[in-house]
């Protein structure tokens, strides 16, 4: 189905978007259809009710790479195989747990298709999914970041750091089990409740925190911008364009820094000591279409600097409020079909 997108053309990029029914996937398609890119857009997903394949011009389902009978060798091949079928100029990944599979496959997708595969390198990648690397990183380079310790290091920690304190995850990137603790029966328990968990001091105000992107390639910043937001049950559900000088220049050098290829996604707060990252997400965001309709496509932006068309430095915010929605799609019975590699 092309409803949403533009139809073929001698100049068409032909583009490709994985984990379409993932709200990030949704998002990269959303940018797509708002931008003024010639393009005839591919999706692929796990599931024939993922949204998306109804959205694209041509919907594939790739093999369940989070089940056991199937092996990374198997679904990289499976994904090369719908590349060079619709002849991708351009692949975007819309699932997080798909790009450290892509970052490690990069070299042998690009070679056997001639398609440019947008995610960063495997250290980059490995710096944003574990956030002790995180951590460790930001350290390394100077830059603020939150004081943090792993369970084995939590009695000296508490020593020098005083409650609140936050328990989550080290790896992963949404708003499950992250506790907010306030003495140490709750440290505890928490610990024992969280997979794999980090401690980090808790940086105060949400009202002070702001969710920032950046595109780059070739090591120069194409687009950047900072969003304030209110959340429900974790997601973005308003979100205020608000541009600091304070904040664009750590988002500008850390970007920088880290060099990913592509898009890059910053969560800080605004504390005592400056702006204080952190989550590093190397990968378009779920605010991605809501940052085009703030007059910055970051999907466009990389899309037309890969391409050659565009610089990219000409997205200028507008000033407002975005506020997210819900939207329902009928699709008839015998639409209700994708295809296989």
């Amino acid at each position: 189905m092309s409803g949403l997108l533009p139809e073929e053309t001698a100049q068409m990029i032909r583009i490709l978007v994985t984990g379409v029914g993932s709200l990030l996937g949704q998002g990269i398609l959303k940018s797509l259809a708002d931008s003024s890119l010639n393009c005839r857009v591919t999706g692929t997903d796990y599931f024939p009710s993922a949204v998306g394949l109804y959205w694209v011009d041509k919907g594939y389902l790739l093999p369940d790479i989070l089940k056991p009978e199937i092996d990374e060798e198997n679904w990289i091949d499976a994904l090369i195989q719908v590349i060079n079928q619709e002849k991708i100029n351009i692949v975007l990944p819309g699932l997080d747990f798909e790009i450290p599979i892509l970052a490690r496959n990069k070299p042998a997708i690009e070679k056997q298709t001639g398609a440019v595969l947008v995610v960063s390198s495997e250290k980059v990648v490995t710096i944003g999914n574990d956030k002790w690397e995180s951590v460790n990183y930001l350290k390394t380079k100077s830059f603020t970041c939150p004081e943090s310790c792993l369970p084995d290091e939590i009695d000296n920690f508490l020593r020098s750091n005083s409650f609140s304190l936050i328990v989550k995850p080290r790896f992963g990137h949404t708003s499950e089990n992250v506790f907010l603790v306030k003495n140490k029966t709750e440290l505890y328990e928490a610990i024992q409740q969280c997979d794999k968990p980090i401690i980090q001091e808790y940086l105060g105000d949400p009202d002070r925190e702001y969710t920032c992107g950046a595109t780059c390639i070739d090591n120069q910043v194409i687009t950047l911008i900072s969003l304030r937001r209110t959340l429900k049950n974790g997601n973005t559900q308003q979100a205020f364009c608000e541009k600091t000088d304070e904040i664009d220049k750590y988002v500008r050098k850390l970007t920088l820094s880290l060099n990913p290829y592509g898009p890059i996604n910053f969560q800080l707060r605004l504390t005592d000591r400056g702006p204080v990252v952190f989550e590093i997400n190397p990968r378009f965001s779920g605010t991605t279409p809501i940052r085009a309709l703030f007059g910055v496509n970051e999907v466009e932006a990389v899309v037309n600097r890969i391409m050659g068309t565009k610089t990219g430095n000409d997205y200028k915010e507008k000033d407002g409020v975005v506020i997210r929605y819900f939207e329902n799609l009928f699709i008839p019975w015998d639409q209700y079909r994708i295809y296989s590699p």
